[in-house]
């Protein structure tokens, strides 16, 4: 079906982005999930103007030209079109790549629908230019004070996203109305100390160490990585990965498919810009900070936390077992070949968000429940060739879980890596369930 290979080369496209020293073309999770769902939406509407399967998403767009069929054929012809054109205008460094799947994809394959796709995806491609996703993401802009992010003492890298908050969404109409989000606890309360003392322990880059329920949580912090890693790309490349392989998904018609698909990556570009909006909105510390400068004496004010609920104190020490530098190209000595925390501020997760959105989703558009959709899933960071950050290679690790599982274990899944708080996987869950709400009655 053309679809599967329109999502098969784009999450191909995410991985080569990210591997063997390529500046990203689409950098971070945030510019990952715009142009996955700009590439799925393209799809989809050209699928939808040529078999008037459903109404596109996209205002104005032109008819197909006279003549042309209105049969599935003709309809995935214009699922090719819409796709490599807009995987070649996203993804410019890939182009021969994108060429050579076209070429043994599109054989026989009707011209004018080929045409009337690119065409599709030209006017999708125009729809985003002004969207805000070009406004600088990166600076080194810190705020000092006690609860506030600041950069990870190993990897001094700069924030990410400060803008991205303000991107046109593709779903939602007002962030902070349709995905609200309260504050995350004070620091001086009882479900913050609970959440400090939980990170401490569950968190710590002491792996070797660990008993075996320790190193369990550990592997499934790694399982759910995909932290901009060489040959793994970024969170919506797991997550589409995840979908694709579940028997609800593969048993849908084509045309359900495309859309189903075009709906998850929309949710999950929305997620990113409502995650990355209370992010700057709240701009709380990861672990890394606070747990070193918990204690009165420590930190740029010398303040500490004030919290007198917790049963472990700060450790001026303390680091993470951190993001996964998987598959690193870099050779050890040195810093880049270090787990790190992620570059923007920490509550809501991102993880939490963009799978809650897409699982959530998914689950509505099938019309079944997350705990009733079961899947067996390997992922790259156990798959039995990736290597960790010393490259040594980790075995293969296949799991069957519920998307309700999944939803968990990906959201705790960084606190276990020791770069989120328990309250930033339950805030991101909250976002990404307002978000898959809204998706799934914008795409049934």
């Amino acid at each position: 079906m053309s679809i599967l290979i329109i999502n098969a080369m784009a999450l191909e496209l995410v991985a080569k982005d990210f591997s063997d020293g390529h500046s990203p073309s689409n950098g971070g999770p945030t510019k990952t999930s715009r142009a996955l769902a700009i590439i799925h939406l393209a799809a989809r509407d050209a699928y939808a103007k040529v078999t008037s399967a459903y109404p596109p998403k996209l205002a104005g767009l032109p008819n197909p030209p006279s003549g042309l069929p209105t049969t599935d054929d003709a309809g995935k012809a214009a699922v090719f079109g819409a796709g490599f054109r807009a995987a070649s205008m996203l993804y410019p460094d890939f182009l021969p790549y994108i060429n050579d799947v076209a070429l043994f994809s599109t054989s026989g394959a009707n011209p004018a629908a080929l045409a009337y796709g690119a065409l599709i995806a030209d006017k999708w491609l125009a729809s985003r230019v002004n969207d805000g996703s070009a406004l600088p993401q990166t600076d080194t802009m810190y705020s000092q004070d006690v609860g506030r992010h600041r950069a990870d003492p190993v990897s001094k890298m700069p924030t990410l996203g400060r803008k991205w908050g303000k991107v046109t969404p593709f779903v939602l109409t007002n962030v902070a109305m349709d995905a609200p989000l309260e504050h995350y606890p004070k620091l001086t309360t009882k479900k913050y100390a609970d959440a400090f003392d939980q990170v401490f322990v569950c968190g710590r880059d002491n792996i070797a160490q660990r008993s075996h329920e320790f190193q369990h949580k550990a592997a499934v912090g790694l399982f759910w990585g995909y932290d901009g890693a060489n040959k793994l790309g970024t969170p919506p490349r797991l997550y589409n990965q995840v979908i694709v392989k579940t028997t609800e998904f593969q048993t849908l018609a084509h045309k359900d498919q495309v859309n189903v698909l075009a709906a998850i990556n929309a949710a999950m570009a929305d997620a990113g810009i409502a995650a990355w909006h209370w992010k700057y909105e709240y701009d709380l510390w990861r672990p890394v900070v606070a747990i070193r400068e918990a204690e009165k004496g420590w930190g740029p004010t010398g303040n500490g936390d004030g919290n007198t609920h917790r049963n472990h104190k700060g450790d001026p020490f303390w680091l993470p077992l951190g993001a996964p530098k998987s598959n690193n190209p870099v050779p050890k000595p040195g810093a880049d070949g270090d787990n790190f925390t992620p570059n923007f501020p920490a509550y809501p997760s991102g993880h939490a968000t963009f799978g809650s959105a897409c699982f959530e989703t998914f689950a509505g558009l099938v019309k079944k429940t997350t705990k009733n959709i079961k899947v067996q899933f390997t992922s790259d960071e156990f798959n039995g060739t990736t290597a960790d950050n010393e490259g040594i290679v980790r075995p293969r690790w296949e799991q069957t879980f519920s998307l309700k599982e999944a939803i968990d274990q990906n959201s705790v899944s960084r606190i276990f890596l020791g770069v989120h708080w328990i309250f930033d996987a339950t805030g991101g869950e909250k976002v990404g369930g307002a978000i898959a709400t809204i998706t799934v009655a914008a795409f049934k």
